[in-house]
């Protein structure tokens, strides 16, 4: 993947990992637009990285899925890279029953 010139939409951009790789690529001169689930959280790390833009997305929400996904391509029809990373860590032992 050539790492520069790209447009990039990143779920889970609001923070943690997301937010680190937004912050990455949008500093090699990517486009990039990320979305989470906090307005809040989006507004501040667009307003860290100007230049990038954010959509409010629930990933467990399939009406709300389809209609960011649809958004997202009609405001940027040269997307060329998504990076599907939204999700939460819970402790679980695998060890046990």
């Amino acid at each position: 993947m050539n790492m520069r010139g790209n447009t990039i939409f990143i779920t889970g951009g609001g923070s943690g990992i997301g937010r680190g790789l937004a912050e990455a690529f949008h500093k090699l001169g990517n486009k990039v637009i990320i979305a989470g689930r906090r307005q809040q959280l989006l507004d501040d790390v667009c307003a860290a990285n100007v230049g990038m833009s954010s959509y409010v997305l629930d990933v467990t929400d399939p009406t709300n899925l389809r209609a960011v996904a649809q958004q997202v391509i009609s405001d940027y029809p040269e997307l060329n890279c998504i990076v599907a990373n939204a999700g939460v860590q819970r402790v679980h032992n695998f060890a046990s029953d």
